[in-house]
């Protein structure tokens, strides 16, 4: 049976052994794969753990973050002649089945959607799972007097109809994404200058506008945490480490400057990044949260480009 080949790119900054060996497992079972493990790790690692004739080890020089691996990734991708490139972060938890259906699920999409260029599942984090799990035991009666009143307001069908307006179905997020590596020759690489944030945002705005077709594989599902997570028994915060507000808001700034890109969404993600500051007071780093923050609106606004120090 026909399969086609493919390069899994798995980001590495300090990973837990256990969690990337069970990831590991998962995707070695695919029978056309190689994997790039690309390390931005700040110790080395020992690639002896992780051998296998498929698995290429990539220690990279300075810390690059994820747009630098995924350049890298699909630079490799293209010139081994993969027919995809998936990207994945090291602390992604995917089903057994994951490759082979997001692949078949590719196959089929395409049918329907011609220009198809890429591919992702839907993903939740654990962590949001689990607090309403638990919270939903405790506060069953409150749950549904709050559902019946998002159905009076209609909260619910005005969520749906933004989120069509602002095409957000059609964006992905960078773990889990498979690209169908012939197309990049027409949308390029991801931006190296990205570091981290919004990468994968850009990529997809950018194969968009090329008039390219990027859908969410619905029976396919992983779970995948983004930022940081502290609860309480009545609420919880899911806030950014310092060098990540940096990065989200100044490279808002940097996607607000991309005139090709639907101003509607550029003007959203900017609004959406910048309000994310209200969470500052509320964090650990509360100090280099928020200096870090206001380095983002500088270097966004005079487009800046360095890497962020805010260990």
């Amino acid at each position: 049976m026909f399969k086609p080949t493919l390069l899994i790119n798995i980001v590495l900054y300090n990973p837990d052994k256990d969690k990337l060996i069970g990831l590991l497992r998962i995707c070695l079972a695919y029978e056309s794969v190689k994997i790039l493990l690309f390390d931005n790790s700040s110790y080395e690692q020992s690639p002896e753990s992780m051998h296998s004739e498929k698995i290429i080890f990539y220690k990279s020089k300075k810390n690059v973050g994820v747009a630098g691996a995924h350049y890298y990734a699909c630079k490799l991708a293209e010139a081994k002649n993969f027919d995809f490139v998936l990207f994945l972060d090291q602390d992604s938890l995917l089903p057994e089945d994951f490759i082979n259906l997001l692949v078949l699920g590719f196959y089929r999409l395409q049918k329907l959607y011609p220009r198809l260029c890429a591919v992702g599942p839907l993903w939740k984090d654990p962590r949001i799972i689990g607090w309403y799990q638990e919270k939903e035991v405790k506060n069953n009666l409150k749950k549904r007097i709050k559902t019946k009143l998002k159905r009076i307001l209609r909260v619910t069908q005005y969520r749906e109809k933004m989120h069509q307006l602002l095409q957000l179905d059609n964006i992905l997020i960078s773990s889990g994404m498979m690209v169908w590596v012939p197309t990049l020759k027409d949308i390029g690489y991801p931006k190296k200058e990205y570091f981290i944030d919004l990468v994968d945002i850009e990529w997809c705005l950018r194969a968009l506008s090329k008039n390219f077709q990027i859908e969410q594989v619905k029976n396919v599902k992983m779970q995948h945490t983004i930022g940081q997570f502290k609860s309480s028994k009545t609420r919880f915060l899911q806030y950014q480490s310092p060098m990540r507000y940096y990065y989200s808001i100044r490279n808002s700034f940097y996607l607000f400057r991309e005139n090709k890109f639907p101003i509607l969404f550029r003007l959203f993600i900017l609004i959406r990044n910048i309000v994310e500051m209200k969470k500052i007071p509320f964090v650990p780093e509360t100090k280099k949260s928020l200096l870090a923050a206001v380095s983002g609106i500088r270097d966004g606004i005079f487009m800046k480009k360095k890497l962020a120090d805010f260990k």
